[in-house]
């Protein structure tokens, strides 16, 4: 058996003892949270295009607050139902790391999420679009991908440290991490611009690509810096994980997962306050409202994981992964038989 499976087949952990909310009703909350959410984004949207919103033009504000007066009640049941909704993913993060620390066997945690990924993408495509799409992949592709990125933390930690090939790790993480942050940069500059000329930004591939490299090279500049500060080891294995995580965000968007590269970013961030439960919560609620403010829903999760007791609870372990698929038909079902397809 190699090291990587070893690794991957390494799990620890004590989980303290006290009354609270366990693993399991987590899950629970996070599954009727997920439920509510899907029903608005596929069936409500549905009713919302049969009674013709899409074929109204936004910017004929009478037509348009026409159409709301008329459907105020499913308007306000659309957004509390997406609003709360917005509870899922954080909580399926937390029981993400959770697991990484404590399963018995990564491997076959991460084959396991591998598995469903594939069942449930036709599911997934079906409820949201109605046929197949590559636009768009479910959120087992999220969760697996940062299930990756924290064994590569790992790995690093564990494995590759007192490796001469480190620093050079190191150094590619620095300007993995410039084309990151351009890219995050450009693409506000861009969608502001796109708003003050009311047209799409072009032929900025060459200004993308001078800039990441100047930002790369800065945060080189960085690295060379703590090593003077810190030590070399401390500050290679800071800038390595920076490349793993660059690395798993960067696939999160090219395979367009849900939340993509700020749901991979968010379970890494979360991982990195893992021996806070509340603070790794509030880390990734903080890191989603970033993305959107939208998001800003899931601080009521810090609620729950602070009554959280480390407990597993009932065992649960395939209802996710059954009832993710599962739901997804349902809904699917419902659209078709009641001819909102």
């Amino acid at each position: 058996m190699n090291s990587v499976t070893k690794s991957l087949n390494n799990g620890s952990g004590i989980r303290k003892q006290r009354n609270g909310i366990t693993g399991s009703s987590l899950k629970i909350i996070a599954i009727i949270s997920m439920l509510i959410d899907h029903s608005a984004a596929v069936i409500i949207d549905r009713i919302f295009i049969m009674k013709g919103l899409d074929k109204i033009d936004q910017s004929d504000l009478q037509l348009l607050g026409d159409f709301i007066g008329e459907n105020f009640g499913l308007i306000l049941s659309y957004g509390l139902m997406r609003l709360i909704g917005r509870l899922a993913f954080p909580i399926f993060c937390f029981l993400l790391i959770e697991g990484f620390i404590y399963t018995s066997n990564r491997l076959k945690y991460a084959i396991r999420l591998a598995i469903f990924a594939l069942i449930s993408e036709f599911p997934f495509d079906l409820a949201f679009y109605g046929s197949f799409n590559n636009n768009h992949q479910n959120v087992f592709f999220t969760l697996l991908i940062g299930l990756l990125v924290m064994q590569g933390f790992y790995l690093i930690k564990e494995k590759v440290i007192n490796k001469k090939w480190l620093p050079f790790m190191a150094a590619a993480g620095a300007m993995a991490a410039g084309f990151a942050i351009t890219y995050f940069f450009m693409n506000i500059i861009s969608f502001i611009y796109t708003i003050i000329r009311g047209e799409e930004a072009h032929n900025w591939l060459k200004v993308y690509l001078i800039i990441s490299i100047i930002v790369g090279l800065i945060m080189l500049v960085v690295y060379i810096i703590m090593i003077k500060k810190n030590s070399l080891e401390v500050s290679s294995v800071r800038f390595a994980d920076l490349l793993v995580l660059v690395a798993g965000m960067a696939l999160a968007q090219v395979l367009r997962t849900d939340y993509s590269a700020f749901g991979v970013l968010t379970i890494a961030i979360m991982y990195g306050y893992r021996k806070s439960h509340i603070k790794s919560m509030l880390a990734g609620c903080i890191t989603l409202t970033i993305m959107t403010f939208v998001e800003a829903v899931t601080f009521f999760n810090l609620l729950f994981i602070r009554a959280y007791n480390g407990k597993r609870g009932l065992s649960l372990k395939y209802i996710f992964y059954l009832f993710y698929p599962a739901h997804l038909l349902l809904l699917y079902a419902i659209c078709y038989f009641v001819n909102l397809l």
